[in-house]
């Protein structure tokens, strides 16, 4: 099945959604810890690796207890003796690089260092030696895909970034930048996949072209949404770690695109992170417009939670595809409203409104 979201108001600025939030989100954590089971893993675990994004939402939302059970199942079950998680467990072998790398931010708050660390050199093996970035999706045959993207190759330098690997970090900063500047079609569609073969964009008319390689800001159908929030989010914590102008100017940059694309976009779940790029922008710069950008998804969030207190994903096909957006969602929120809280000013409880 697929899910409706409901766009929020054009003018979302003066709406005080600040307990709405925390009750959100204690919904979510409590709704997310109902499905945990008593051998700490989470869902069906035949659903597959759906749950990778559990221990940082976990951490973020204050059950540490909850993430170190799930942590403690994925060393018993996916970790093999190799150093990857790669266990018969695992089933998914498209974002293998991301879903490893999200694992390992959520793993390092928790200090679980055999699934954090422990893993960086299985997963810089997924980087790109020429770009930069990291290659998209396993192959059957153990191989790794020639697409790359830019939420896959953000979300690994996060994980670089939080085990103290700063180069490799800069180097997925410097594909960013790479694949921003081959842009021709900008403010309208970005060309968001690069072939580490043709070390170009994948572009209309080559080889293995496909619609959701390009982003069109204009229309309205589910796309990749995520490619400006997450893009913007990397590169401010790599601005905060290396504050390098050029690294804040390359997230405002993609971060425009996103917050320029078509009212439409809140129609789909992948429209979240989003919020991600702007709240670290907003906590960075204090500007009224990431603030105001957060009010509206602060009404979003809400307003298409379940009264369970989970969301939907685009695609729902088991009760684990609804608890990865679920985690996600507790991650972008927290997010937010720590960004708020990280400046003296405005009041927390008017999201949206100047300063």
């Amino acid at each position: 099945m697929t899910a409706v979201m409901t766009a929020p108001p054009l003018d979302a600025s003066t709406a005080d959604v600040a307990d709405e939030l925390a009750a959100t989100v204690r919904r979510a954590t409590r709704w997310l810890t109902d499905q945990m089971n008593r051998n700490g893993s989470i869902g069906d675990p035949q659903d597959g690796f759906k749950y990778y994004r559990a221990p940082w939402a976990f951490a973020l939302s204050g059950e540490i207890d909850a993430g170190h059970a799930i942590c403690g199942w994925i060393r018993g079950n996916l970790l093999t003796p190799d150093g990857d998680l790669s266990g018969p467990l695992r089933k998914r072998i498209t974002g293998w690089a991301y879903s490893d790398a999200t694992l390992i931010v959520g793993a390092q708050m928790l200090h679980q260092h055999d699934l954090s660390i422990g893993l960086m050199p299985s997963l810089l093996r997924w980087q790109d030696p020429v770009s930069g970035g990291f290659a998209n999706d396993g192959r059957p045959d153990g191989s790794m895909s020639d697409e790359m993207d830019i939420p896959y190759a953000a979300g690994p330098g996060l994980a670089c970034l939080m085990t103290g690997r700063l180069d490799e970090a800069r180097r997925v900063a410097d594909y960013l930048d790479l694949i921003y500047s081959a842009q021709a079609e900008l403010p309208d569609r970005f060309y968001c996949f690069w072939s580490r073969s043709q070390q170009a964009l994948i572009r209309e008319g080559d080889a293995g072209f496909e619609q959701r390689f390009v982003v069109d800001n204009g229309a309205d159908r589910m796309q990749r949404w995520t490619i400006g929030g997450i893009a913007a989010a990397f590169l401010c914590r790599l601005y905060l770690a290396d504050p390098q102008p050029r690294y804040l100017d390359l997230a405002r940059r993609y971060q425009a695109f996103s917050m320029n694309a078509t009212d439409a976009q809140f129609s789909y779940p992948s429209a979240c992170k989003s919020s991600w790029g702007a709240a670290l922008l907003y906590q960075i710069t204090g500007e009224s417009q990431y603030l105001a950008w957060l009010g509206r998804f602060a009404y979003w969030y809400v307003s298409s939670a379940e009264a369970e207190g989970y969301w939907h994903p685009w695609v729902e096909e088991s009760l684990g595809d609804i608890i990865e957006v679920t985690l996600e969602y507790v991650m972008h929120i927290a997010t937010l409203t720590s960004a708020i809280r990280a400046r003296p000013t405005p009041d927390y409880r008017s999201l949206g409104v100047d300063s």
